[in-house]
């Protein structure tokens, strides 16, 4: 799984996880909303702005300020069935959700941690408009718990409770549009300690966390109810958190292509350092250039022009060559500056002199009176943005705070994780304390009674269940494996145990089958548990033979409206009688006599091929093999 290009020791490299799984509970975690996701149109929307205010300690949070300065609106889209005035901000707290703090403690003691006695809700600082009251309500219910792999012992620092932010609808022209209905679901939350030393083990502990989440039987499943991220750091680097790890198979390839980003920023670093550079000499003077390029024949400048934009440009001392230099995929440093602007402003992007200009449509001389006008030297380079005056301004300021950072090597930063193995700039990190008390709740007693209850009715560790599943069905453990990965144990244990289907064919459909209907089909429907139970069902009860159950799978999953009937009807899958399969092959047999008189025993695969084409699926394979060998025989003993 690892990267054999890196020698995680020798870099320094350390890691830990934070994962947040929502729970399938009645209702939300402080008030008596349901626990629903909704769709369609919402009852009632609420309109918002971001205003700074000042703390306890006289200061401003930087991060709240980075916030208030993309001068954002925020929509947000209430429900009148799951949310209240709880979600808006208008009314305290009504009162802890005790299932969910059950389930804490019970994650609490299968991690053997320690219970708090006493529980005290606690507001952690959410500044992106995602909490309406801009804090999440948390609560941490156990302390030093521990994950155990094969041949290490990961401490969980602690075991917490709290309630899940609005789910983000879109965001576009300044607006983002939250929906409340995800606000308040009860989370849990659990935090190692950073001693994951390679991807194997960062793999390894949370797909155990995983496994202790599900034998609560509360975790919620499907995709986005459970939030990996990942922090982690090289020597010479910085922590930066990976944010939104869906899968587990993606931590490999995001943990290599940070690994090579904190590499390539402290290339960088050095190179600045080696030419003779400081943070000092990145000063903040942008040079309005939009009257040298009145007659560009670049169209987007041109356009923008028109539109009353600006075009302004900053000299950046030293970095000649380096805004073009690779830091993570196909991704230049430039792109990521770039990100941070567009993550910030809104402004799409930037330009900068490291790049391929004519693509634009610049000319040369342009170029040469950018360089002269901004006084570039020979190791200089130049960043443009384009946009209203103020927005573009700010712009520029985004790009120097961010070329000082150059200078430190890698930036505390969170970002979120793409697909394709690279990440985005989300958010600075910043020092100080999120947690403070939260005084609309008073102390919630734990007491020993409650604990030793608890402690009774544990359930047993998983990983020694995948032991057991594996003997009792005959299976490899990564095969059972692979099946809690995908969320198909319990349907697999179904179907075997209730219908006494042969464990591999099981398996096999859920996992390769399946897997292969979706590469064949891009479109392919996901086919319901109940459904396909029944096919099996059917199987099993001898309607269908089971060479039939891909090509059945294949109808469902072509439309979700389908059902069972009608795709054994439009695949013709009445089961034939043994009397019907006699014939069919005496047909064949006789239609062959010469191949039969010429190979002998040799004919039985061809002739069981062709048999196999006229009745596949209705019928088994092995019956029509046993009735064509009893068929051959018998000519040959004429």
């Amino acid at each position: 799984m690892g990267d054999e290009r890196f020698d995680y020791r020798k870099l320094g490299f350390k890691a830990g996880l934070e994962i947040h799984q929502e729970l399938n509970l009645k209702n939300k975690l402080f008030c008596k909303c349901p626990n629903i996701l909704q769709k369609g149109e919402p009852d009632y929307i609420i309109k918002r702005f971001f205003r700074p205010v000042m703390g306890e300690m006289g200061e401003f949070d930087k991060a709240m300020l980075t916030e208030y300065e993309k001068n954002r609106t925020v929509v947000y889209e209430g429900f009148y069935q799951s949310t209240c005035t709880y979600e808006l901000d208008e009314t305290p707290p009504i009162q802890i959700n005790e299932e969910a703090v059950e389930t804490g403690l019970t994650l609490t003691l299968l991690l053997k941690g320690t219970p708090v006695d006493e529980l005290h809700v606690c507001r952690k600082n959410y500044l992106d408009g995602s909490v309406t009251c801009g804090f999440q309500r948390t609560v941490i219910v156990g302390l030093n718990g521990v994950i155990p792999l094969e041949n290490k012992i990961i401490p969980v620092t602690s075991i917490s409770v709290e309630e899940d932010a609005a789910r983000k609808i879109s965001e576009e022209n300044g607006v983002i549009r939250y929906r409340l209905d995800r606000l308040g679901i009860p989370l849990v939350e659990l935090v190692t300690a950073p001693v994951l030393e390679n991807p194997e083990e960062i793999y390894e502990a949370a797909y155990r966390i995983g496994l202790l989440l599900r034998a609560t039987g509360k975790a919620k499943r499907g995709i986005g109810t459970i939030r990996q991220d990942i922090n982690l750091s090289i020597e010479g680097g910085a922590r930066v958190e990976l944010k939104g790890v869906q899968k587990l198979e993606w931590i490999s390839r995001l943990v290599e292509a940070e690994i090579q980003r904190q590499l390539s920023l402290i290339d960088i670093k050095r190179a600045l350092l080696e030419r003779g550079g400081s943070p000092e000499t990145l000063v903040y003077n942008p040079v309005n250039l939009s009257k040298l390029f009145e007659k560009t024949k670049c169209k987007l400048v041109s356009n923008s022009l028109r539109q009353g934009k600006q075009v302004l440009g900053i000299r950046l001392p030293y970095f000649k060559g380096l805004l073009g230099r690779k830091v993570q995929l196909d991704k230049s440093f430039g792109f990521e500056i770039a990100e941070r602007v567009n993550a910030i402003t809104g402004l799409k992007g930037i330009i900068h002199s490291d790049e391929q200009l004519s693509k634009y449509g610049f000319e040369e001389h342009e170029i040469g009176e950018v360089n002269s006008t901004l006084g570039l030297g020979q190791m200089d380079a130049f960043a443009l943005v384009i946009g209203e005056l103020e927005r573009a301004e700010k712009a520029v300021k985004i790009i120097l705070d961010r070329c000082r950072l150059a200078y430190i090597g890698v930036p505390l930063e969170t970002r979120r994780v793409l697909e394709d193995g690279s990440s985005r700039f989300e958010r600075e990190i910043h020092g100080g304390a999120r947690l403070y008390p939260d005084t609309d709740t008073p102390p919630i007693k734990i007491t020993v009674e409650r604990i030793n209850s608890i402690k009774r009715s544990l359930p047993p560790y998983p990983w020694e269940v995948e032991k057991t599943y594996s003997e009792k069905y005959s299976l490899p453990v990564k095969v059972i494996r692979e099946l809690i990965l995908e969320d198909k144990i319990d349907l697999f244990i179904k179907i075997v145990d209730e219908l006494s289907v042969d464990p591999i064919l099981v398996s096999k459909t859920l996992l390769e089958t399946m897997k292969a209907l979706q590469r064949e089909n891009p479109d392919f429907k996901e086919i319901s548990d109940d459904k396909i139970f029944a096919v099996f069902k059917t199987l099993r009860d001898g309607r269908i033979a089971k060479e039939a159950v891909e090509e059945v799978m294949r109808v469902l999953g072509s439309d979700e409206a389908i059902t069972l009937d009608t795709a054994l009807e439009k695949l013709g899958l009445r089961q034939i009688t043994v009397e019907e399969l006699d014939e069919i092959i005496r047909e064949c047999v006789n239609a062959n006599l010469k191949l039969i008189k010429e190979k002998g025993e040799r004919a039985f695969t061809p002739l069981m091929g062709e048999v196999m084409r006229k009745v596949r699926g209705r019928i088994d394979g092995r019956v029509v093999s046993e009735h064509l060998r009893r068929e051959l025989n018998r000519i040959g003993g004429e």
